[in-house]
């Protein structure tokens, strides 16, 4: 399967089922990613849209950087990395709340297989785990620029059509509002857009790789 429509099938996936414990492992990596950017460019003193644009943009750029590295062979293992990050992020965070999950279970599970496939170097399998991390993150981008903004807009219940679509309450744009008479969708989708177009560039011409029988 080429990439790129890989991409699309994994983006896909992650958006219908983000809010549900089976992405748990892929949140919990893109979330410390998107925690740690803020807290970074938010010890510089900058407008709110300033900050929620180059917030999106190192994300972006992460993203971007990660499918770089998706053309060399060497990217087969990221699957492994990410997942024992996963891992540890939730451990860390046991010990700190003292609660224990359901979402346990997930992060074990794709931590095991991964590794049972890195072992059996069944590289077209790692590539979708790899990728489910990877787009983890636009599509974290894509609930906090788009979702969030067209929540609040239309009013409507962010638990409505929970727990499969679950919008943030708060988004990196929240503090922003209406520009130039404009909603605040229109702002975050533009950016989001325009940050989207190197990850789609990207995403195709990587290591392809077909599933076996």
């Amino acid at each position: 399967m080429r990439s790129d429509i890989r991409a699309l099938i994994v983006s896909i996936v992650l958006f219908g089922l983000w809010g549900t414990v089976i992405t748990s492992p892929f949140r919990l990596v893109s979330n410390l990613i998107v925690e740690t950017s803020e807290a970074i460019v938010g010890k510089i003193s900058l407008p709110a849209i300033a900050f929620a644009v180059i917030v999106l943009i190192v994300i972006m750029g992460i993203t971007c950087l990660l499918l770089l590295l998706g053309k060399y062979e060497s990217s087969d293992y990221s699957a492994l990395v990410f997942s024992i990050a996963s891992c540890v992020i939730y451990i860390v965070h046991v010990v700190k709340e003292k609660n224990y999950s359901i979402d346990a279970i997930f992060v074990t599970l794709v931590v095991a297989g991964t590794m049972t496939l890195v072992i059996l170097r069944k590289s077209e399998w790692t590539r979708y785990i790899s990728d489910f991390y990877i787009f983890s993150l636009p599509v974290c981008m894509f609930y906090e620029c788009v979702m969030n903004p067209l929540y609040r807009l239309i009013k409507a219940d962010i638990y409505a059509l929970k727990p499969f679509i679950v919008v943030p309450q708060t988004s990196i744009f929240s503090n922003v509002g209406n520009l130039l008479g404009l909603p605040l969708l229109v702002w975050s989708a533009f950016f989001f857009i325009l940050s989207l177009l190197p990850v789609m560039y990207l995403s195709g011409g990587r290591k392809e790789g077909r599933i076996r029988n």
